[in-house]
């Protein structure tokens, strides 16, 4: 059984999504933490969002690339 280009492609994307969500995420709480500067929740929170489109777009990105790569 193997997978399909394509599947291959979003799996790949998936991972590369988790590690970005994963990083965001950890610099966003620092961001939250920090003292003074320019309103450190709302950059977090923007950072939060940005977090869980990588999450979602790299495996859709990846659906698509995957087969134009390994065919």
């Amino acid at each position: 059984m193997s997978l399909s280009p394509a599947m291959l492609g979003a799996l790949v994307g998936a991972g590369l999504g988790m590690i970005g969500f994963l990083t965001l995420r950890a610099v966003a709480d620092r961001i939250e933490n920090m003292k003074g500067g320019n309103d450190p929740k709302t950059a977090a929170k923007v950072l939060r969002i940005a977090a869980l489109g990588d999450l979602i777009i790299f495996p859709v990105v990846g659906f698509f690339v995957g087969p134009m790569l390994l065919n």
